[in-house]
């Protein structure tokens, strides 16, 4: 397992800067023991599924991905052990992320009752450095285990709705590429809020005040030997700001 987590050089809880040409997307994955976070990531990662983790273990892991032709860096943080809401131990990744991805069983009840508790405490959060409140997806894993289902697809769709969340529902088991649509989704809901709220940039547009007559082309009448009008526009000294904001 060692060999497999390769954690980010530096401080992997601290922001790092986005590079001018490729952007980076910080992902936390929260959820109970024994959901499958740390498989799902693996699965993303490496499209290998391996079963056993050690859940006091938290790592960040990094790759490049392109999303909708678009190169990215992302940026995975495995949660280790930890109970929501209990303080500033977790604020570790309510600061950290971009963006949430809470993950329960689909074969375990008390793990979907307590991804309610965590999407509580990362949908009332404030938001900081980003500023703007990052996306949550509702991650129901284990579909692979439907014979044991204990948690209706419909009980999770209603869960992630009443926190305007999406939701999926994959196998770090199964199919890679289900696996790949939970985390290019959440690229996507990433990207999306940080279009709305780029900020404006002002806009402004200086008028000519010389007054002088253009030159190149003759005017019509003057073409027909006749007299022309220079007609000018009367126009109001300085500048003129216009506010032009982007409608999604």
């Amino acid at each position: 397992m060692s060999r497999l987590r390769q954690k980010v050089s530096g401080n992997s809880h601290h922001r790092e800067k986005t590079t001018a040409t490729v952007p980076e997307y910080n992902i936390a994955m929260l959820g109970c023991e024994g959901t499958g976070k740390s498989a799902l990531t693996v699965k993303f990662l490496t499209r290998r599924f391996i079963n056993e983790y050690d859940p006091n273990l938290e790592d960040t892991y990094t790759k490049e991905e392109t999303v909708d032709n678009q190169p990215s860096v992302v940026k995975i943080m495995d949660t280790a052990k930890q109970e929501p809401g209990s303080g500033k131990n977790n604020d570790r990744y309510l600061r950290w992320a971009d963006a949430f991805i809470v993950v329960y069983s689909i074969n375990n009840r008390l793990s979907f009752h307590e991804a309610r508790d965590y999407l509580e405490e990362v949908t009332q959060q404030k938001p900081t450095q980003q500023q703007y409140e990052p996306p949550v997806i509702v991650l129901g894993n284990k579909t692979d285990m439907e014979r044991y289902r204990q948690v209706s697809k419909a009980e999770g769709n209603s869960l992630a709705s009443q926190y305007g969340c999406s939701f999926y529902e994959a196998s770090a088991a199964g199919d890679y590429d289900g696996v790949q649509t939970v985390f290019h989704g959440a690229i996507r809901e990433i990207r999306r809020e940080r279009e709305r709220n780029m900020p404006l940039t002002p806009l402004f547009i200086s008028e000519d005040k010389s007054g002088l007559p253009t030159t190149g082309a003759r005017s019509p009448a003057a073409k027909r030997g006749g007299k022309s009008k220079n007609v000018q526009k009367k126009t109001s000294p300085g500048f003129r700001f216009f506010n032009i904001s982007k409608i999604f």
